[in-house]
């Protein structure tokens, strides 16, 4: 094929490093930010000199936003890369496939790296996995926390919502049958999601044999000290922290409630279901802020001890083992505007994107270090509930004001 009028007018553009020349192919018609993008080149890594044409001394470019096409077709763009490292020795591009163990069942897929230091090599799978392949990873990995954290023959309070990380966590619960555990299932009401989940825990629950306790809406604004059921709960809180996720209160209702059936049933065990990128996004908020991480997979919190068994588990091998369910949870979700969990949810998948099995290995290295100096919380008696610092008056302020709300005030 001859080339294009587009390919005759781009530049040469070469990403150099000390293991040598790489030569980017481009049509022309894209930016240089764009073919640094396509090749996972990161933009902030390197320095971009050109030489205009044959013989010129290379001169520092700023050209990032440059479409190469403009750029006279006999300049030579040089990238250099400005650590002594291969950019792509990691990339997944060249991928082996590994088929499912049934190639004809509906299956989700996953990336596996396989990396040998001794021959400074790197190798990618795309692994092609069944809702039984997926189980029975989730299963292996719930029993091992499971295992580690709690005390044979216990009862353990489980929060679910209906989609795919409740119920992978289920599962995987109802797996390890050598602890003798005995699973307590809880579900809240009082938002939207919360509600539409409720058919699918229910129908999840009696699949297991397992009675599911639903918290109506009136309990669930008990545990905040809500008296008045005229403003929706979400309302009450976009009006206090307006441009913050629900997600923030929702958790601490969901620890609410499942604790309070803990103590009810006396047992000190409760789990949820952070998976894998939860994990690592919280810590990094911590971390960010100048906060140690805290500790998981097992959490002291006054006389509570919160297990997450879920947490080196990928959301993305959760989702493939129930996918109908996890479909349903999808479906039923309201949009997040918060910049800070927009950030940093961004800033985890990238990396699992782009060098598969990094965020695995900082999720162990963070429970270690979290466990070695375990976060102390203390039961705050203004608020009514455990926390780890002192909460600013300002926020306490703010708090008590939502919880205080009328339907008359709105």
């Amino acid at each position: 094929m001859p080339p294009t009028a587009a390919t005759r007018t781009a530049p040469s553009v070469y990403v150099v490093t000390s293991h040598g020349r790489v030569r980017l192919e481009t049509d022309g018609n894209e930016r240089l930010f764009d073919l640094l993008a396509r090749h996972e080149v990161p933009w902030s890594a390197v320095s971009i000199y050109m030489i205009s044409k044959p013989g010129d001394t290379p001169r520092l470019a700023s050209c990032l936003d440059a479409v190469l096409a403009t750029i006279p077709s006999d300049a030579e763009i040089l990238v250099y890369f400005n650590r002594n490292v291969n950019p792509f020795m990691f990339s997944i591009a060249g991928f082996q496939t590994i088929e499912a163990a049934e190639p004809e069942s509906e299956a989700t897929e996953y990336v596996y790296q396989r990396l040998d230091n001794d021959r400074s090599a790197a190798e990618a799978f795309l692994k092609k996995l069944t809702p039984e392949e997926c189980r029975s990873i989730i299963a292996d990995r719930v029993a091992e926390t499971v295992r580690a954290t709690v005390a044979p023959g216990s009862e353990v309070v489980v929060g679910v919502s209906g989609g795919g990380d409740s119920n992978a966590l289920l599962y995987g619960l109802s797996q390890v049958r050598d602890r003798g555990l005995r699973i307590r299932p809880v579900i809240l009401k009082g938002i939207p999601d919360w509600d539409q989940g409720v058919p699918r825990a229910l129908q999840l629950c009696d699949s297991y044999g397992l009675e599911l306790t639903v918290l109506e809406e009136p309990e669930v604004r008990k545990l905040l000290g809500i008296e008045d059921g005229s403003m929706p709960l979400i309302e009450r809180f976009e009006r206090e922290f307006a441009g913050d996720d629900f997600e923030f209160l929702g958790t601490l209702l969901i620890r609410l409630a499942l604790s309070r059936r803990a103590r009810e049933i006396g047992t000190p065990y409760i789990c949820t279901g952070l998976n894998l990128e939860d994990i690592v996004c919280e810590s990094m908020f911590r971390l960010s802020n100048g906060f140690k991480p805290s500790s998981f997979p097992a959490r002291e919190i006054g006389d509570i001890t919160l297990v997450l068994p879920l947490w080196l588990c990928p959301k993305r091998i959760i989702d493939g083992c129930f996918p109908k369910f996890s479909l349903d949870n999808y479906e039923a979700r309201y949009p997040c505007f918060s910049l800070g969990r927009n950030l940093y949810y961004s800033v985890v998948y990238a990396m699992q994107s782009r060098f598969p099995g990094f965020v695995e290995k900082m999720a162990r290295g963070l429970s270690e270090l979290g466990q070695k100096d375990p976060v102390a919380y203390t039961y705050d008696e203004q608020l009514g509930f455990h926390v780890e610092r002192f909460v600013p008056f300002a926020l306490r302020q703010k708090f008590h004001r939502m919880v205080r709300a009328t339907g008359a005030q709105a």
